[in-house]
């Protein structure tokens, strides 16, 4: 099955999970070894053991999830942070977004934004 993104993870199926209760993902593929969930309409993630992925494969990726709004960042933040996954950044402006940083079970950033207005 065509994804458009793959993590290594430690647990395929514990890492679906996480994704399906985060962001109401379906599962299209659940094995040991390898998942994939509809995220949305326009991205597919797969979730792969990590020993099936070559040694140059790391955690260094960054999921970037555009939020409409500030109050919407704000309010996934507060969610999450409900839902007990680890925040690695508060809240935070620059100058060209407002952004909170998370991380899933296997330690990939998730960076929710939405861009500051001109």
């Amino acid at each position: 099955m065509k994804t458009d993104f793959v993590l290594p993870v430690d647990s395929p199926a514990e890492s679906a999970v996480f994704y399906m209760a985060m962001f109401g993902a379906l599962p299209l593929e659940l094995s040991p070894t390898y998942a994939v969930v509809l995220m949305n309409d326009a991205l597919k993630l797969g979730l792969a053991k990590r020993k099936r992925l070559p040694a140059a494969v790391n955690n260094d990726a960054e999921l970037p999830i555009f939020v409409a709004g500030r109050e919407g960042v704000d309010a996934l933040h507060d969610e999450w942070r409900r839902k007990g996954v680890t925040i690695v950044q508060e809240p935070t402006s620059s100058a060209s977004d407002y952004t909170f940083t998370c991380t899933d079970p296997d330690g990939h950033r998730l960076r929710v934004f939405t861009p500051q207005a001109a």
